[in-house]
């Protein structure tokens, strides 16, 4: 390389680093060997150029050959067993199989699905005899001496010294990620030898990109032996089913980024292992051992640093919520002080504030506020002057609506806050936003200037080469490098932004108590009821709906699996009706607060009646007749095909009156009559009809109040009594009303009609959601789809969902990451998140859309806020459309077809079941085990606790001819590495013994 020249980085702009694709190197580490099979048949379809040291055999005499050229077929079944047991795992950690064995070799297996593969990596087996004995003694010790440290920071330093101790390592940090990306070494065990310390040393975000630490967060542990090995390439390259190289992400063999390696030899690192510490599902920061000359370290070993690992993990929530709960008291106690003087100063809310204006400050840690009610503005504290503070107000009030929003550098969005940075360089602004007038606390946060001690210059040099190219070099310098930061106030911390929340429930309540006249009093008291009781719904439908939409998402993603078996499928159908049980529970409180709210509007599309009411016929045909009911659909003749009024409401209710119908009939019929009826307008009227108990004459007054339910209702023990209250609300707003007809002992018919009008054939989008969605169709462009969405659980689902059937996916945690992807990328429709950090979905879209490109992008909302109003504003910001979590795949199949074209293939409506040879485990109770002598069952409770399985063997032989199944049953569970099984079957045994009544 000639005339080489160095570049500061702020001067390009520059983050090749950041979109190395580090999770498909083509390589791996040398200790071990890869093969990539084929899951349909365990073919082998590339390996790694190392297969002829450890297995005798090249690597080309291997591609495209069975499994069985290397292992027998008992030690296949082994494997099969092992992912057949298991298989929804995807993209999860790989699962151990004990001592495969070839020729002179053993090896330890893991194994893990990555589709459409099955990878699996063989490590030698080597015996680590220092561990095999006491290792729950190891781990019981560290317990004992983590629960006696008085502090955190105690506790971080006890575990680099237990860890350094076990493993020899010559030096182990705990490295803690900041909120702004960077590290800081905060606790460091070293050899005598070393003599450089990096403690409290802080180190760049760039040194650890962001896709390293998505590896990281989903991998606990990661063992590099020698990081000047010779990669071993993968043959071929590309995996021979996708054309692309195998993701290798789980892969504990996995290669390491030439980046990554200069960087380490910069330092004089030979060897490492980093052991992740997740936090409240993120990556809170690492444990990191660093060896300065080539270090191996067996599976035992590993199993305990990430043990420690995951300790750790524990002990960091464990000190959040001991944390929050001293702060709630905190809230508490201020809250109720502030209630306590509103009720004092009916007419004076500025005193409120000014009285309690200690309390609200140290409520938030800041040295500053202003209050800002009714045009008025109250300084609280040391506050930029009061001038400075109404253009602050104007700017903010015309640059956002948020309800909290918060910087730590005021001067970057608002640069004229550069004159008053010494009293506010940091905002927190609590809002609360009204019809006709809006309440704000402003609170500031001075400047704060300090030096940050680096590990190195933190500005990465970039090599410009003489042919115009520019590449990211890792620095070369890690000797200690001080920066002076400005313009800055502490950062918010996350207990503080919950506590404005809190601080804004309070300004609500002041906002309502402080009214100026008794009519404005009652029309607000009843607008920020609403407001908060929506806010609290709202709220808890996103948090029910998140965890909801990767229940019933992944339950989907597991029923495309086509080697289940049908007890397998019968399970998933079981969750998938659970969480759907759930969802509509949800859905029906969420219905009924809009109604309450006055917040119901009907949303009125074109759609095709007759598909609507078939699918609404197949979705109940099964239950009808489970219960040996019949099921009748009727149509007159003249009822239009396509039609426009609110399709989703028309839906809602025809499920609730058929659910009811077949609920409580017990034999006969439930009828569902379809026809047209004179009116002015065109009018179609439906009835659904039953033989069952019927409804007393006393019930009818209260049938459609909410939360009642009739006699049959309470028996059934099922519904929550919203159905018919929400339902006779929908026809209403449909222009329609609902009538019930009935008699005690012979049945009810519920009868309602609805305004229509026709549509348009060609308006109409044509849904094949009846039939799963299997692949794309040919001679189709090449669809890039990039999804947006903070939560792990759900973008993984959103990207194998999408992959599989073969889209080009991408994705990104927040709206930053979006636009510049999307900048880089083009791609054709964007899936975006609402809430997200950094940047929300509605400003990434904006600033998407406000592009002449970006109008010709197509962003669909997909977000687990539920109510109406998150829909209009939604397709306000410039959405194109919406998706509520939980989605169903069909649905967001066809949403993405609508809007682009797309060409499905679909599975046949009859398939085949293939009945996946399965493993099965005989039962085994403590009882069996008592045939054998109490001191034999000691030796097997020690062996199990010490994890020795030789022994455990040794132990199995001693079982006498007449026990073959108590010793095939151990046996196997030893082959599936079930010891934890064996330890509490020989702990209940030994009790079982232990309460005889001796003779």
């Amino acid at each position: 390389m000639n005339n080489i020249e160095f570049i500061r980085p702020e001067e390009v702009d520059l983050n090749n680093c950041d979109r190395e694709a580090i999770h498909t190197p083509g390589f791996i580490q040398p200790h071990g060997v890869l093969l990539v099979l084929q899951e349909t048949d365990f073919t082998i379809l590339q390996a790694s150029n190392n297969t002829e040291k450890f297995l005798g055999i090249s690597v080309d005499q291997l591609i495209g050959k069975p499994l069985n050229i290397l292992f027998s077929q008992r030690q296949i079944q082994r494997v099969k067993n092992h992912i057949f047991k298991q298989p929804y795992i995807n993209l999860t950690s790989p699962i151990l199989v004990k001592k495969i064995f070839h020729q002179n070799f053993n090896f330890n297996c893991y194994i893990h699905r990555n589709q459409p593969v099955i990878i699996l990596e063989l490590e030698p087996l080597t015996i680590n005899r220092s561990l095999s004995i006491d290792f729950y003694d190891l781990i019981k010790q560290s317990i004992l001496k983590i629960k006696q440290a008085s502090t955190f920071q105690e506790t971080t330093e006890l575990i680099v010294k237990e860890i350094r101790q076990i493993t020899g390592y010559d030096r182990v940090m705990i490295y803690r990620f900041e909120p702004d990306g960077t590290g800081v070494v905060i606790a460091e065990d070293k050899d005598e030898k070393v003599q450089e310390s990096y403690l409290d040393l802080h180190y760049p975000a760039s040194d650890i990109p962001k896709q390293a630490r998505k590896l990281y967060y989903a991998n606990w542990l990661r063992l590099i032996v020698d990081f000047n090995y010779q990669p071993v390439e993968i043959i071929p390259l590309n995996n021979p089913l996708t054309n692309l190289p195998t993701d290798l992400s789980f892969c504990f063999l996995r290669s390491i980024s030439p980046i990554h390696v200069e960087y380490a030899k910069n330092m004089g690192v030979t060897a490492s292992i980093s052991i992740s510490l997740i936090d409240d599902k993120k990556l809170w920061g690492l444990i990191v051992c660093h060896h300065y000359s080539p270090k191996y370290v067996d599976y035992k070993l590993r199993n305990y640093c990430e043990f420690l690992g995951q300790l750790m993990s524990l002990e960091l929530v464990k000190r959040q919520e001991q944390e929050a709960e001293k702060h709630q008291e905190k809230i508490k106690l201020i809250q109720n002080q502030i209630k306590e003087s509103i009720e004092e100063h009916k007419k004076l809310i500025h005193t409120v504030f000014k009285q309690n204006s200690l309390n609200i400050l140290e409520l938030v840690n800041a040295q500053g506020a202003a209050i800002y009610i009714q045009d008025e503005i109250t300084l609280l504290g040391k506050t930029p002057s009061l001038e400075a503070v109404k253009d602050l107000i104007n700017w903010f009030l015309s640059s956002t609506r948020e309800e909290i929003f918060f910087t730590n550098s005021l001067s970057q969005v608002y640069p004229a806050a550069q004159q008053f940075k010494a009293q506010a360089s940091g905002l927190l602004a609590i809002s609360v936003f009204l019809q006709q007038t809006s309440y704000h606390i402003f609170c500031f946060r001075p400047e704060l200037i300090y030096t940050v001690n680096w590990g190195g210059n933190p500005h990465k040099a970039v090599l410009v080469t003489d042919d115009g190219n520019l590449r990211l070099s890792p620095r070369r310098s890690f000797e200690l490098w001080k920066e002076t930061v400005s313009q800055k106030s502490l950062p918010w911390q996350q207990i503080e932004i919950d506590a404005a929340y809190q601080l804004r429930d309070t300004l609500l309540l002041a906002a309502l108590e402080f009214s100026q006249t008794a009519l404005q009093k009652a029309a607000e008291r009843a607008e920020i009821a609403n407001r908060a009781k929506s806010e609290f719904l709202s709220r808890v439908s996103h948090e029910l709906r998140t965890p909801l939409n990767a229940i019933l998402g992944y339950s989907q993603l597991m029923n495309r699996n086509t080697s289940l078996s049908p007890q397998q499928k019968e399970y998933i159908e079981i969750i998938n009706r659970s969480g759907e049980h759930l969802l509509s529970l949800i859905n029906d409180v969420l219905e009924m607060s809009k109604i309450e709210a006055g917040q119901q509007t009907l949303n009125e599309n074109s759609f095709d009646l007759y598909a609507l009411l078939d699918s609404i016929e197949k979705t109940f045909q099964l239950k009808a007749s489970a219960k040996k009911l019949g099921l009748i659909f009727q149509r007159s003749q003249d009822v239009p095909q396509f039609v426009v009024t609110d399709e989703s409401k028309l839906r809602q209710v025809l499920f609730n009156l058929l659910d009811n119908a077949i609920k409580f009939t017990q034999t006969g019929n439930v009828t569902l009559w379809v026809t047209t009826k004179e009116a002015p307008c065109l009018k179609i009227f439906f009835s659904v009809s039953d033989t069952g108990p019927g409804i007393a004459e006393s019930e009818l007054s209260v049938l459609f109040d909410p939360f009642v339910q009739t006699q049959a209702g309470l028996k059934s023990m099922q519904g929550t009594g919203l159905g018919l209250p929400i339902s006779r609300q929908f026809i209403e707003l449909m222009g329609g009303e609902l009538t019930v007809n009935t008699q005690l002992g012979s049945g009810s018919t519920f009868s309602f009609d609805i305004s229509v009008t026709l549509a348009d054939r060609a308006s109409i989008f044509v849904s094949n959601s009846h039939q799963r969605v299997i692949g794309l169709q040919g001679n189709q462009p090449h669809y890039r789809i990039l999804i947006v969405e903070d939560v792990e659980d759900n973008r993984r689902l959103l990207f194998e969902l999408l992959a599989q059937v073969g889209f080009e996916v991408r994705t990104a945690d927040n709206g930053v990451e979006a636009i510049s992807l999307w900048q880089q990328w083009h791609p054709h429709l964007i899936l975006m998140d609402m809430l997200m950090p950094v940047m929300n979905g509605s400003q990434a879209t904006r600033q998407i859309k406000a592009t002449q490109e970006g109008e010709k992008t197509v962003i669909i909302a997909i977000t687990a806020n539920a109510f109406s109003d998150d829909q209009l504003a939604a397709i306000k910001v410039g959405c194109d459309d919406f998706i509520t979590k939980p989605f169903r795949e069909q649905i967001l199949f066809e949403k993405i077809a609508q809007h682009l074209g797309v060409r499905y293939r679909y599975e046949e409506e009859q398939t085949i079941n293939e009945v996946s040879e399965s493993f099965d485990l005989s039962e085994l109770k403590p009882n069996d085990l008592t045939v054998m002598s109490d001191k034999w069952l000691g030796k097997l409770h020690e062996a199990a606790m010490a994890l020795d399985d030789v022994k455990i063997l040794e132990l199995i032989e001693e079982i006498p001819a007449s026990q073959t199944i108590l010793a095939k049953n151990l046996n196997d569970l030893v082959e599936n590495f079930r010891l934890d099984i064996i330890f509490h079957l020989t702990s209940a045994a030994r009790d079982s013994i232990q309460e005889k009544p001796r003779p």
